[in-house]
């Protein structure tokens, strides 16, 4: 009940002080996009009006606000794969085998895209991408404290899944943030942040073993190994990497152990689910070859799936697969662009030395890369196109290419690197954004503008 309560005063006050601040709606529209209120607090009855009062809020202090800015800088490229793939599926649906099932679905989507337009335009400062991150990161935390509190009471809820998604769907929601939560542990300054961060990290690790999804042990394989690579390997980091194996292997067990290693089998020791999965995923590449361009439209593949033998409204079980047999092949490459290009352009600035004046920006852009390696590995074995959390870090990481590229006071040589790339044409405007030089590492703080 004290959540409940604390979610409608957060909601109440974040919808008031968006009509001023409309980043504050964007942070709540997200956060209670991520917490599922209505299925958290189901005993409550009905409280779906929550969110679309706060989304109203926000797009009413967004109008007053000038409609943000729509200088993207080097964020550019990622709107525009974003806005491909929304033309490809309006396209799609026009052309699709059954529109009225397809465009059943933009509703949906339309709000999950409306806070990603907001939020592109008016995250424009390091602390407030900071804290919108901090506010996917606890509010999924509180919903792995709540499956974990579910668990000790004798009943696995993450297990049949949460909020309208099945296990491996909500797998896959949560290694898209476990990332971030690691990331937000290894770059606070302040114990308590440290303390939070990490804590945050050990409930959503847990209750992605607690689904017992293949697909999001992939996904968490992948952020492991990543982030391995990728942070410094300071003691704090050492340390945190150890508990994490520890708690992995305390809490796996061998009835997830033998699941999981279905994942990796060669194909005549695949059992009856992953086996599935793969005839799945042929049946798709026979869509995708007869249907190419556009395919057959959105949610179709499930309205068409008894043609191969499965029951109506089989799913693909695979983003990838599923997205290509719907919308076609270049509509698809356009998604999987808009996680993928964060990865690779925000790579240099993860890696970087961690100094007080870059802190906010290693932070957010190793939470960017593991969340979207996350998500592109689970998002092969669950059909998750429009789960939430992935967007809204993508989303994060765009505005974070979008912040850097209005900075000042950067070293001179980043500034003629800059200047070469606007003056010669043959420099690819889709080419990564500078990475952080060992003078920029150790200069003087930068400020946005």
């Amino acid at each position: 009940m004290k959540g409940l309560i604390l979610t409608y005063i957060l909601a109440a006050l974040s919808s008031v002080a968006s009509l001023r601040y409309p980043a504050i709606g964007v942070m709540a529209y997200v956060g209670l996009g991520v917490l599922r209120p209505r299925f958290l607090f189901s005993f409550a009855g009905t409280i779906t009006d929550v969110s679309f009062y706060v989304g109203v809020a926000m797009l009413i202090g967004w109008a007053l606000n000038g409609l943000g800015t729509w200088r993207m800088g080097r964020a550019k490229p990622l709107v525009a794969v974003l806005a491909i793939y929304v033309v490809w599926y309006l396209v799609s649906s026009l052309l699709a085998l059954d529109s009225t099932l397809a465009f059943g679905t933009f509703g949906p989507f339309a709000k999950l895209l409306m806070p990603l337009v907001v939020g592109l335009t008016v995250l424009n400062d390091d602390k407030t991408l900071r804290r919108t991150l901090w506010t996917i990161v606890l509010a999924q935390a509180y919903v792995g404290f709540e499956m974990n509190l579910s668990y000790l009471k004798g009943f696995n809820v993450a297990a049949e899944g949460f909020g309208g998604m099945d296990n491996n769907f909500f797998g896959a929601s949560l290694v898209s943030t476990v990332g971030p939560a690691l990331a937000l542990a290894i770059t606070s300054r302040g114990w308590y942040e440290r303390a939070a961060a990490y804590a945050a990290t050990a409930l959503i690790l847990h209750t992605t073993l607690l689904t017992f999804s293949r697909g999001a042990m992939a996904g968490m394989l992948a952020v492991g190994v990543v982030g391995f690579v990728l942070i410094p390997k300071s003691p704090r980091f050492l340390a945190a990497t150890a508990i994490i194996a520890l708690l992995a292997i305390r809490f796996t067990g061998p009835q997830l152990m033998a699941r999981y290693a279905t994942a990796f089998a060669s194909e005549e020791d695949l059992d009856a689910s992953a086996e599935s999965r793969v005839e799945l995923w042929r049946d798709c590449l026979k869509v995708i070859e007869q249907y190419p361009i556009f395919g057959i439209g959105p949610a179709n593949w499930q309205a068409i799936a008894s043609d191969f033998g499965w029951t109506k409204g089989k799913s693909a079980h695979s983003v990838w697969m599923e997205s290509a047999a719907e919308v076609g092949l270049p509509g698809t490459i356009a998604l999987f662009c808009f996680f993928a290009l964060p990865v690779l352009w925000l790579w240099p600035i993860a890696r970087a030395k961690l100094t007080d004046e870059n802190r906010y920006h290693v932070a957010i852009a190793t939470g960017v890369v593991l969340s979207g390696v996350g998500f592109i590995v689970a998002g092969q074995f669950v059909s998750a196109p429009a789960l939430e959390p992935p967007y809204y870090i993508a989303m994060v990481g765009a505005a974070l290419l979008k912040t850097r590229q209005s900075t000042v006071g950067a070293p001179s040589t980043a500034s003629s690197a800059t200047a070469t790339r606007r003056t010669n044409p043959a420099v690819s405007p889709l080419a990564p954004p500078l990475p952080m030089s060992t003078a920029h590492r150790t200069g003087p703080s930068q400020k946005s503008v």
